[in-house]
């Protein structure tokens, strides 16, 4: 009899097991889903509904149902609106949604989904759909409640500068007690729109501190998502990038701020690929192949650069370059757009000790001034502030332009940029980025600076509005790609670096309240996105670029 029962049992297990299925899922990054065939989010869409009944959960309803039915081919399409714990939790509620084969979470406020459907009979019946090989989708905020390890913005959104300055501030909060589709990922949205991958890094580290483990992070770009099969293959849809941030070294802190050698990042285009369960990758459109040369310098100099040009902001700096630099008696040059501004900067350095010091403005009248070019080889220490992109492209081509880049170049020199000056110390220097939506609509310009940093492109007040940040994001890799370059630097209003050669080769350390954040291109494929939101191609693709190996750090 015991026998019996011993395989009975064996029996009834051995038939759950068969009959249990992983479910498939669709994870989207926001942004508004457009009607027609080749739109960025109708095929994948049609992907999870078609033919199937679909259910819409959100705290109130929107206007999904008739684009899954109409454009999607839903069987049949229904808005829910389940705001409080009481409703999640209703049997009738239950019993309705197990009639439905996908259930999709629509944006909102992640701790509204959080407070209200956790352990409730809503998430009962979503965990059991998906077993039962239903598919389960969300966007924006209903994307972040998917992933094993949940920002649940208890507090309230995080912001990337405040993450980066400290990856233990109240709001980032973060809970692994929601839903388990997605083992060991963390998932963010609205990811370049939002200049989010200081935040993801944040909350990276912050999860290693606290659990002991690294956790993989996904962010995912508006106007783009990712379907997931029932064996784990997630494929890229729509017009920007599923980006990948994959730990690879401790995180640490100095005094606050997060500090980290080697975290993997991988900008994956539509039409890649990458495996949940194996990590596997599939690069599918990123044809180009990008070997970037080392960095390249024809003399022993010094660089400054901070990522602002306020005063208050660079008190630091300017004790360093004439203090711990050089020595205090060497003269200084300032070259500046902004007379004002840039004599408020010589009054603080004569505080600091500075006694031969002279302010003169590039314009016109100086491409030739010899007066200019006896300042220029009589100053070890430079200093450009506030001069515009087209006054130094003006610039830069004369004679004394040529001659400051000489000097500039020289052993013993040590130069200073300021603000959006820093992005003169590069090879390339991105231009039209503070104008609204520059990279989407693809009108950011790209111009050559000074090279010092060879091979790096540097983006100034990469927070400095909201406005800018898909621009200050997509600017950086999107340079990296189009003129091969190894290395890409986002700077703050809380931070500085110095390049200098320590006797061993060149070494860059950051300073200050925040950290410098630097992408390193270590050779492989790329590629540039090649979709439009309608899928229309009388318009230009939004500027991101695609990548195989790149090496996020924070010095």
């Amino acid at each position: 009899m015991k026998n019996k029962n011993f395989f009975f049992l064996l029996f009834m297990l051995s038939t759950v097991l068969l009959h249990a299925q992983n479910g498939r899922l669709l994870i989207v990054g926001g942004g508004s889903e457009k009607n027609g065939a080749n739109s960025w989010s109708t095929p994948a869409y049609k992907w999870a509904g078609e033919g199937r009944r679909v259910a819409m959960i959100g705290t109130s309803t929107g206007s999904l149902a008739p684009y899954f039915k109409q454009q999607c081919g839903a069987a049949f399409a229904r808005e829910f609106a389940v705001n409080s714990r009481a409703a999640a939790d209703e049997q009738s509620l239950y019993d309705t949604l197990m009639t439905y084969q996908t259930i999709f979470f629509r944006g909102g406020d992640q701790y509204d989904y959080y407070n209200y459907y956790k352990g409730t009979k809503l998430l009962d019946a979503v965990r059991q759909i998906y077993q039962n090989g239903g598919t389960i989708g969300g966007t924006s905020a209903g994307m972040h409640i998917l992933s094993e390890i949940v920002f649940n913005a208890r507090l309230g959104s995080a912001y990337p500068d405040e993450c980066i300055e400290d990856p233990f501030n109240k709001y980032i909060t973060l809970a692994d007690d929601f839903l388990d589709f997605v083992p060991g990922h963390l998932f963010d949205t609205h990811f370049c729109e939002r200049g989010r991958f200081g935040r993801l890094t944040g909350f990276l580290a912050n999860y290693s501190f606290t659990k002991g483990m690294d956790i993989v992070g996904l962010g995912m770009d508006d106007l783009t998502c990712m379907t997931i099969d029932e064996h784990g293959l997630g494929t890229v849809f729509g017009t920007g990038c599923a980006n990948l941030y994959i730990p690879g070294s401790p995180f640490s802190q100095h005094d606050t701020k997060l500090l980290v050698d080697s975290v993997r990042v991988v900008q994956l285009l539509h039409g890649c690929t990458y495996h949940f369960k194996t990590g596997e990758i599939g690069l599918g459109t990123l044809t180009a192949e990008l070997y970037p040369e080392d960095m390249i310098t024809k003399g022993n100099y010094t660089v400054f650069a901070s990522g602002t040009k306020l005063l208050q902001k660079n008190l630091a700096l300017l004790n360093d370059l004439q203090n711990h630099t050089g020595t205090v008696t060497d003269p200084v040059l300032i070259l500046t757009g902004d007379l004002a501004l840039a004599n408020l900067y010589k009054d603080e350095l004569v505080m600091l000790g500075s006694n031969d010091l002279v302010v003169r403005q590039i314009d016109g009248s100086s491409a030739d001034d010899p007066e200019l070019s006896q300042l220029i080889l009589r100053s070890p220490k430079i200093i450009l502030l506030s001069n515009t992109t087209e006054a130094l492209r003006a610039f830069i081509p004369t004679a004394n332009g040529l001659l400051l880049k000489d000097k500039l170049q020289s052993d013993g020199t040590i130069a200073a940029f300021l603000g959006d000056d820093a992005r003169f110390a590069g090879k390339t220097v991105v231009d039209n980025f503070y104008e609204e939506y520059a990279s989407y609509y693809a009108e950011l310009n790209f111009e050559q600076g000074f090279g010092l940093l060879d091979q790096t492109v540097i983006m100034p007040n990469t927070f400095f509005n909201s406005d800018m940040y898909e621009n200050s994001a997509t600017a950086v890799p999107y340079a990296m790609a189009r003129d091969t370059l190894k290395y890409g630097i986002w700077l703050t209003d809380e931070n500085y670096f110095r390049f200098s050669n320590d006797g061993s080769g060149y070494k860059l350390h950051g300073y200050g309240k925040a950290p410098v954040m630097v992408l390193r291109n270590e050779g492989g494929k790329a590629g540039f996105s090649s979709r439009t939101s309608t899928g229309s191609t009388s318009s230009a693709p939004r500027m991101v670029a695609g990548f195989e190996k790149l090496r996020s750090e924070e010095h």
